[in-house]
């Protein structure tokens, strides 16, 4: 059965997890990059997730042969994949790091009609509230630490009218999202995007650690990728069975003891351990 996941297109794996996960349209799409090192060698990830929960799930992914950030080319490659599969019209926004915001790639996503929420390099040139140009970093010259704060009206970046929010941070970083919409909550939506980095974190360090493979070859990073998304799936999946039948405890500030990821995982986990145990004792 498990051999079986490696004959399935990209295509067949994102229909399978959304299915069984019950994901339904609008989708909140959040796409990212992860790379790792192996010797010489980098592995390099373009990856297209749909948030769900408190983390994300792969849909489509390019596999980069080298290191670095993607181009817009291939970023608007893999926003077209899903777009082909599902429509334009299923997606309630994308939304993406500092990397994915160029002028190519905002003038795509307006073009196609979709959604975004973005955030800007500080500095971009954008328009002040009298239509001025100025440094983006401008816009956060009054703000105090921690504070947020969505502009009123539109401003002006590549000549496209955008809705801007931004936040000051503790570290004294400027945050500044852009906005298709006026939605008076531009950066909790832009949050979402931190969901990625959650699915990142299970595919390599506090997962599958997918950063110890010894695979370098495109198409078996690809397929193992398949693979790697079909077990995140099945892991949330034992995860919600599981508290179905015994809630997990929540801390004294309010998480929840465990995710349901690391739930279902460890789990499984020990499923596997046990069944490798008891065959081998049979030998």
């Amino acid at each position: 059965m498990i051999f079986a996941f490696f004959s399935l297109s990209q295509v067949e794996i994102a229909r399978l997890v959304l299915r069984l996960l019950k994901i339904e349209p609008a989708y909140t799409i959040a796409i990212d990059r992860t790379e790792w090192q192996l010797g010489k060698s980098w592995g390099n990830i373009l990856v297209l997730s749909v948030t769900y929960e408190s983390l994300s799930i792969p849909l489509f992914w390019t596999v980069i042969d080298e290191k670095g950030c993607s181009d817009d080319a291939e970023r608007k490659a893999i926003l077209e994949k899903f777009i082909d599969e599902f429509g334009e019209e299923s997606i309630r926004f994308v939304t993406a790091d500092r990397e994915f915001c160029s002028k190519e790639w905002l003038s795509f996503l307006i073009k196609k009609k979709i959604s975004y929420r973005l955030r800007i390099k500080a500095s971009y040139q954008i328009t002040n509230s009298r239509g001025e140009l100025m440094r983006a970093s401008r816009l956060c010259r009054t703000l105090q630490i921690n504070e947020r704060r969505e502009l009123k009206g539109q401003r002006k970046l590549w000549n496209h009218l955008v809705y801007v929010a931004v936040c000051k941070k503790e570290d004294g970083d400027n945050v500044l999202v852009i906005s298709s919409e006026e939605s008076g909550k531009i950066l909790l939506e832009y949050g979402e995007r931190w969901k990625i980095e959650t699915l990142f974190g299970i595919l390599k360090t506090r997962g599958f650690r997918l950063e110890d493979t010894h695979l370098t070859e495109t198409e078996r990073v690809s397929k193992l990728l398949s693979l790697l998304t079909i077990a995140v799936s099945w892991a949330i999946l034992a995860g919600q069975l599981e508290v179905s039948q015994k809630p997990l405890k929540t801390k004294k500030h309010g998480s929840l003891e465990k995710s349901i990821f690391r739930l279902g995982f460890e789990m499984l986990r020990n499923c596997f351990c046990q069944i490798t145990t008891n065959w081998r004792q049979k030998q």
